[in-house]
């Protein structure tokens, strides 16, 4: 039989703990004529709460407002590691929020700081940025294209010339000779009509103004060419000579013009035709 020591609560039955007050029960030697345990809860209690055992009858009516006390867990010891770390974990979280809106409003409201006497010199005319000095470099050669060669010899073939004398051109007074011709193997090759001044006994005209005058000197006239094909032909090149660059005096001459065609170098390509004509000044 065991007893409580504090509320003398006797039971016979294998608990340790008084079901009145949750004090520990002790072994006592008198306590076998007793029988105790808990009475029924309030819900389910009976208008006389009696217990029979035998002959021998058990009031429970002094344990109306006594019940068997809670169950109460064990108090587990306070981890303040734990408490530590996440305490932690809160403050690097607050301190890394508040340094990105630092950031933010930094670039957001901050503006350097200018000065009212400088504000308007900052701006102001500003001087221009001085570029590098070029190094003179020798300039690249470049070879020339060369151009296309003919497989067969370059010729020519004239069939008139004809002139239109007193022309004016420029302001100046001259005469436009006509010429018809052909050429052969003479595509995209820089050339000139060619027409040279003398006397009909074949004595050149010689001048000094190198615009109107051959190599040695004898008066000529010039237009550039360029055929565009292999074989081309010219119904109606014409070009224009000043009187005045015949470089003779008053009198009448019996003169004599030669049509030729040259390159550009100054090679001869082939004789066109004479043509005869006179010319008079008074």
């Amino acid at each position: 039989m065991k007893k409580c020591q504090k509320c003398n609560f006797q039971n016979e039955a294998l608990i340790d703990f008084c079901w009145q007050c949750g004090s520990q029960l002790a072994n006592v030697s008198n306590a076998g004529n007793y029988y105790q345990s808990a009475p029924p809860t309030q819900e389910f209690r009976s208008e006389t709460p009696t217990y029979y055992r035998g002959n021998q009858t058990q009031d429970f009516s002094v344990y109306q407002n006594n019940y068997a006390p809670k169950h109460q867990t064990s108090v587990k010891p306070t981890n303040y590691g734990r408490i530590a770390i996440v305490l932690g974990s809160i403050f690097i979280f607050l301190l890394m929020v508040s340094g990105a809106g630092a950031a933010v409003a930094y670039k957001i409201f901050y503006r350097p700081l200018i000065k009212p006497c400088c504000r308007e010199e900052q701006y102001k005319n500003p001087e221009p940025v001085k570029p590098e000095p070029v190094k003179q470099t020798e300039p690249v050669k470049v070879a020339p294209s060369p151009k296309p060669v003919t497989t067969e010899k370059a010729s020519v073939s004239g069939e008139k010339i004809w002139v239109d004398y007193g022309v004016t051109e420029n302001g100046r007074l001259g005469m436009r000779i006509h010429v018809k011709f052909s050429v052969k193997n003479m595509k995209n090759e820089d050339s000139f009509l060619a027409i040279y001044f003398e006397k009909s006994n074949g004595t050149s005209l010689k001048t000094t103004n190198k615009k109107f005058a051959a190599k040695d000197g004898t008066v000529a006239v010039y237009r550039s060419m360029k055929p565009g094909y292999d074989e081309a032909d010219y119904k109606d090149f014409d070009v224009f000579m000043p009187y005045d660059e015949l470089n003779l005096g008053r009198g009448k001459y019996d003169l004599k013009m030669d049509a030729d065609v040259i390159m550009e170098n100054g090679d001869f390509v082939g004789h066109l035709d004479y043509h005869e004509f006179t010319y008079e000044r008074k």
